[in-house]
This record gives C-alpha cells, structure tokens and sequence, in this order.
C-alpha cells in the first residue's frame, strides 16, 4: 500500500467521515489545535526568546524554561492529538497539498534542532544558564527554533486556508 491509497484508506474510515461530515467535531478539533499551537508556540517563543538574550536576561534562562514548560508540554500534546485527527479527517487532501509538505518538513527541521540542542548545547547549560547575553551557538538554535516553528503555523494556517 502506497501513501496515496493509505490517504484513501484513511478518508474513507468511520472517524474520518465522522469528523468531517461533523457539524461541530471539526470546528472543535481545530478550535482545541489552535490553543494548543498557542500554548506550545507561545512557551517555546518565551524560552527562545530568553535563550537568544532578548527577554528576562536577568533571569536564569533554566528558571525561565522551566516555568513554560508544563505548557509547552501540555500544548505540544493537544496539538498533536487535534492535528493527527484534522489529517484523519482530510488525509486526501493533506496528501496532495504542497503546504502539508513543507509543513511536515518544517516539523522534521524543528525536531531535528531540538534534538541537536538537547544533545549538543544544553549539556553546557550551567556555564552560560544566568549570562543576560547567551553564546552564539545557543543565540543560532534559538532563532532557528524561532524560525522554524513560525513557518510550521504558517504552512499549516497557508494548508487550512487552501483545502
């Protein structure tokens, strides 16, 4: 089974057409996936904004992380469900979109450089963790992380608006 007829597949399941045929269901998933983005985006900004020594610079920049994390978890995983069932609901569609695309590959490219970041950079944390004005390389993942979650909701609201 290709990816096309896996898309088809999925279009033609119970919780697809139950989503999509859904007077309220479809309007509430994606109402919940947009306060999830907000949560998640939102503490993700806060913390790379710190990170690349823009806000709180008198703050330790693990005081300021920890702080928004319970809502860039709690965000992250709304976002997730609410998203894999808006795909569930429009798989067709989201298979033949050039946004759902570059929206994945911008997904891929923001885990990726979380998990160079978690790898690589914050095994140095306490040595620059109070500096108000972080090192380059931290400053880099920071705005590349800024970067890549901007266009993530950008293809992703450009995706919407296309269907």
């Amino acid at each position: 089974m290709d990816l096309q007829q896996f898309a088809e597949f999925a279009r033609d399941t119970n919780l697809s057409v139950s989503i999509r045929e859904s007077i309220l269901m479809f309007p509430i998933i994606e109402g919940l996936h947009l306060l999830g983005i907000g949560a998640s985006a939102g503490a993700i900004a806060i913390s790379d904004l710190r990170m690349a020594g823009k806000i709180f610079r008198k703050e330790p920049i693990s005081d300021v992380f920890n702080g928004v994390l319970p809502w860039m978890i709690v965000g992250f995983i709304v976002m997730t469900i609410t998203g894999l069932l808006l795909m569930w609901a429009e798989p067709t569609r989201c298979y033949e979109s050039i946004w759902f695309l570059f929206k994945v590959l911008f997904l891929i490219l923001g885990g990726a450089n979380a998990a160079f970041y978690h790898a690589t950079i914050y095994r140095s944390r306490a040595s620059w963790d109070k500096d108000p004005d972080p090192p380059a390389q931290v400053k880099f993942t920071a705005w590349a992380s800024i970067l890549i979650w901007a266009l993530v909701i950008i293809t992703g609201r450009t995706m919407a608006y296309n269907f």
